[in-house]
C-alpha cells in the first residue's frame, strides 16, 4: 500500500513555495542544526498536510470524478485504506509541527487540518459554497505553509521578521492561493459541470474572473512579494539577479515565445510572472546560492533541489531555450535587418 496520494500534484506545485520561503527566512543565518530543523520540519509538515488534503478530496469526490472522467486514487483502494492514509498524514503533520515550532505550530496545524475536512466532506463541503471554498483552499494550500514557516523560524531563532515582511507574507500567500485555485477552477470549468459541481467560475463567468486575476490578484501578488524581497536579508548580488529576472519576464511578455496553460489547457498569450517560475525554480536556487555566499555549507542545496524538482527545472530550461530562439528569430527578421543596414 502506498501512503502517498497524488504526490506529483502537490510535490511540484506546493512544496517549492515552502522551500522558497524557508530559505528566504534563513538567508543570513549559518547552516546550524536549527536552520536544518526549520527547513526539514516545514517541508515535511506541509507534505503531510498536502497528502492529507488530497486523500480527503479523492475519498469524497469519487462519484463526482467518475462523472467528470477524472482519475481518482480512492476508486482503486478501499475506504478503510484511505482513512488510514488520512489519519496517519494528520498525525505526522501534528508531530512534525510540534517538533519544529512548538505549541504555536501545533495549534496552527490542528486548526488548518479542519479546512480540507470541511472543504471535502458533508454537511459542510465548502468546495460547493463559492468563495467560501476558494478562500478555504487558498488558506490551507498557501497561507498556512507561509505562516507555519514564520512560526517555526521564530521558535527556533527567537527572531521576529519585520512587520512589512509579515504583512507582505500574509497578503502574498493569500493572493497566490486565490489565483491558484481560481485558475484551477477556470481550467476545470467543463469537467466540473460534468461532475455536477458549480464553482465561482460558473457564478461569475469565465472572462470576468480572468480579468480579476490578471488585473487584481496577480499584481497584488507580485507587489507584496517585492516587499518581502526588499525586507529579506539578501545580498546585492541576489537583488541584482531578481532585477534580471524581472527583465527576463518582460522580454517573455514582449516576444511571446510560447503559450502558457494557466486559464486554458490549449494555451494562451504569456503574462509576466504567471507561470511561477521564480517561486518554483529560480528563487530557491538563487537563495541557496546566496546563503552559500555566507556559509558554504548551503551550497549542496543547489544540486539537491535540482534533483528533487528535476521536471520543473527542465520545464524552465525549455522556456529559456524557447525565449532565446524567439529572440533570435525576431532579431533576424527583415524589419530588423533593414534597420541594421540603414545604420
Amino acid at each position: 500500500m502506498t501512503i502517498l496520494v497524488r504526490p506529483r500534484a502537490w510535490w511540484y506545485n506546493k512544496i517549492p513555495l515552502s522551500v522558497l520561503l524557508g530559505l528566504m527566512l534563513l538567508d543570513g543565518q549559518p547552516l546550524t542544526g536549527r536552520a536544518c530543523l526549520v527547513l526539514v520540519t516545514l517541508i515535511a509538515t506541509v507534505c503531510c498536510v498536502a497528502n492529507y488534503g488530497y486523500a480527503l478530496n479523492d475519498l469524497f469526490d469519487r462519484d463526482e470524478d467518475r462523472r467528470a472522467g477524472r482519475s481518482n486514487v480512492a476508486s482503486d483502494v478501499s475506504g478503510r485504506t484511505m482513512w488510514t492514509i488520512i489519519l496517519l498524514s494528520a498525525a505526522a503533520a501534528l508531530i512534525l509541527a510540534q517538533i519544529g515550532g512548538g505549541v504555536e505550530a501545533l495549534v496552527l496545524t490542528a486548526v488548518v487540518l479542519f479546512l480540507p475536512l470541511t472543504y471535502s466532506t458533508t454537511p459542510w463541503r465548502t468546495k460547493e459554497r463559492g468563495w467560501l471554498g476558494v478562500v478555504s483552499d487558498a488558506a490551507a494550500a498557501h497561507v498556512y505553509p507561509a505562516l507555519l514557516g514564520a512560526v517555526i523560524f521564530v521558535a527556533q531563532f527567537h527572531q521576529t521578521p519585520s512587520r512589512p515582511f509579515v504583512l507582505g507574507l500574509c497578503v502574498w500567500s493569500l493572493a497566490t492561493g486565490l489565483r491558484g485555485i481560481l485558475s484551477h477552477q477556470i481550467q476545470g470549468e467543463q469537467s466540473d459541470l460534468r461532475g455536477g459541481l458549480r464553482t465561482v467560475v460558473h457564478q461569475i463567468g469565465r472572462r470576468p474572473l480572468i480579468r480579476s486575476i490578471v488585473f487584481g490578484f496577480l499584481p497584488l501578488e507580485v507587489m507584496t512579494f517585492g516587499v518581502m524581497i526588499m525586507q529579506a536579508d539578501l545580498s546585492l548580488f541576489a537583488r541584482a539577479v531578481v532585477g534580471g529576472y524581472v527583465a527576463y519576464e518582460y522580454i517573455k511578455f514582449l516576444s511571446q515565445p510560447f503559450p502558457v496553460r494557466v486559464f486554458d489547457r490549449t494555451g494562451e498569450p504569456y503574462l509576466p510572472f504567471v507561470d511561477e517560475g521564480f517561486y518554483k525554480v529560480w528563487g530557491p536556487l538563487l537563495l541557496s546560492f546566496d546563503a552559500a555566499l555566507r556559509d558554504i555549507r548551503f551550497l549542496p542545496l543547489i544540486p539537491i533541489y535540482l534533483l528533487l524538482f528535476r521536471p520543473r527545472v527542465i520545464h524552465e530550461w525549455n522556456e529559456i531555450r524557447a525565449t532565446a530562439a524567439k529572440l533570435q528569430i525576431l532579431w533576424a527578421s527583415p524589419e530588423v535587418e533593414d534597420r541594421q543596414s540603414s545604420l
